[in-house]
């Protein structure tokens, strides 16, 4: 059962990324990735390939699609082009915060965990530059040469750079609406989180705030675009769907009483059934 934009709840990390549109990201989301998701599984079974191929190069281009139908929607949402960077699609942006809606497929098999898992690489521009608006860590391991910082200044120096992470970050930020989906198994993990990239060439990344997405909204479309549509489709022309009628309005003919006095009986030829055929 779906639950209503309006009683959703959004935790004070998702007030704080999306402000007053928080609630209604929380209820179009699921249904975006869903559609996207429903689309790219009535793709793959229209293409009768044995590998995902189809699967996975139309949800790339669905997930996108859908997310920004979706978020046009929602008062104080925009949509805009990458500046100075290559990118097919438009990104979502929350005005009021400057925060970037990006989607990532971080699983295609239930086996890999959200925590390890890496971006493809070689990385395009566009992820580089989305990933980079989002705040680094600072490593609290010292270094040789902090080792001799009186504890005090040492503080003060981490102060002061966390302090600049933070003011960088408040230009700009992405947050990575994250899922795990199979054609088979359909969408199994989803939420939202702020990511670093840690190495691009490697394409780790750390997720420093992790939220599911309310799964219960996800209802597969009773559409023609739908999986069960197109199996309802292929199903539907089947010749003996329809009720077996034995009964054609004929009427057995009475068998003969016996052979024609007018034509002689013959001896039967022996078919040779008894032979070694």
């Amino acid at each position: 059962m779906s639950n209503p934009v309006s009683e959703m709840n959004p935790s004070p990390w998702a007030r704080e990324r999306f402000g007053d549109v928080a609630g209604a990201l929380l209820g179009v989301l699921p249904a975006a990735i869903q559609q996207a998701h429903c689309l790219a599984s009535a793709a793959h079974l229209s293409s009768e390939l044995t590998s995902n191929d189809a699967y996975g190069s139309t949800l790339h281009v669905t997930q996108n699609e859908e997310l920004l139908k979706r978020a046009r929607e929602i008062p104080g949402v925009v949509t805009r082009k990458p500046v100075d960077v290559r990118s097919r699609f438009e990104l979502v942006v929350v005005e009021a915060t400057a925060v970037v809606l990006y989607p990532w497929r971080f699983a295609t098999d239930r086996k890999t965990q959200r925590e390890s898992a890496r971006m493809r690489t070689p990385m395009s521009d566009v992820r580089k530059a989305l990933l980079a608006l989002t705040p680094r860590r600072v490593d609290p391991q010292l270094t040789l040469e902090q080792a001799d910082i009186d504890p005090v200044e040492l503080d003060a120096q981490y102060a002061d750079e966390q302090a600049l992470i933070e003011q960088l970050a408040s230009r700009g930020r992405v947050v990575v609406v994250g899922y795990g989906s199979t054609p088979a198994g359909g969408v199994f993990e989803l939420g939202w989180g702020d990511v670093e990239l840690v190495d691009d060439e490697t394409g780790t990344v750390f997720w420093h705030t992790w939220e599911l997405l309310p799964m219960m909204d996800m209802v597969a479309p009773q559409t023609a675009t739908g999986p069960r549509a197109v199996r309802e489709q292929v199903r539907a022309g089947r010749f003996d769907d329809a009720p077996l009628n034995d009964d054609l309005g004929l009427t057995p003919r009475a068998p003969l009483s016996g052979v024609p006095t007018s034509e002689a009986v013959r001896p039967r030829a022996d078919a040779g059934i008894h032979g070694s055929e």
